[in-house]
Order: structure tokens, then sequence, then C-alpha cells
């Protein structure tokens, strides 16, 4: 936990380390219930445990829902609006029920990721249609400069 402070990573190394560290951490309880035959206390060790990983994977999808958003705003890429205000009514968007988060279901995000690379798509496609214009016009200029030069030492 104390490298997770100094190292400077991306957000999303970083809740992934938490995630995988809540889930190390319950891991060991359960096991010493499980030697103990404390069936009780793994099942509150097991509802705690998805409880906490809940939270943090709400956090995951928060966030990459905002960078998604990030590059479909930067690229005008149109975003699907939420319909509705009821968390589970909406086919595209979803509210954490922990954190009071929306996110991207997984519907939204494919729709929105698609969109995206139709995007980039298009905009490579555009870009290679001026490439290879503007490399027959400096072949042509380069065909024309070499005549000239030919011709130019001949006379």
């Amino acid at each position: 936990m104390y490298l997770r402070r100094i190292i400077p990573l991306p957000k999303i190394v970083k809740l992934n380390w938490d995630l995988a560290a809540v889930e190390r951490a319950y891991q060991k309880d359960i096991q010493a219930a499980y030697k103990v035959n404390d069936r009780e206390k793994v099942r509150d060790l097991k509802e705690s445990q998805h409880w906490e990983v809940a939270l943090v994977e709400e956090e995951i999808d928060h966030h990459l829902s905002k960078q998604m958003l990030r590059k479909a705003r930067k690229l005008r890429v149109p975003v699907p609006h939420r319909t509705t205000s009821d968390p589970d009514g909406d086919e595209f968007w979803t509210q954490g029920h922990q954190t009071g988060n929306w996110y991207l279901t997984t519907r939204g995000y494919a729709d929105l990721r698609l969109a995206i690379r139709n995007e980039v798509k298009e905009r490579h496609e555009m870009k290679s249609r001026w490439i290879v214009w503007m490399s027959a016009l400096t072949g042509l200029v380069g065909t024309c400069t070499g005549l000239l030069a030919v011709f130019g030492k001949s006379g």
C-alpha cells in the first residue's frame, strides 16, 4: 500500500491493485474460517468481500467510463444520454449502488467504443486519400524537375 502512494501510476492500475488487495485479504480470512469449520463466519466474510469488491469495481467502471467519454468528446462522437433517472431502467447507463456514480453499461460501453472506432477509421481513411494524392503530386513534381534538368543540360 505504501508503494501505491509514492509511485506515480495510472489510476486504473491503482484501482486494480486495490481490487487484488481486497480479494487477497479476504481469501486469507475465509480460508482460516474454513479450517475451523465456522460456516457463519465464512458467509459473513464472503458477503463483506462481495461488498468491497463491488465498491472497487464500481470505481473502475466509473473511471473507464470517464476515459471513454473523454475520447468520444475529443472526436466529437455522440454520447448516449441517460434516458431515465432509474438506475436499472437505462440500457446505456447504470448507477452504482454503493458509490452513486453513473457509468456505462456493457452495451453502452460497446456501442460507444464502436462509434469511436468508426470515427477513427473514417478519419484515417480521409487522411490516407490525401496521402495518395500528395504522393502522386510529389512524383509528378519530381518527374518534371528531372525532365527540366535533362533538357536544361542538353541545350
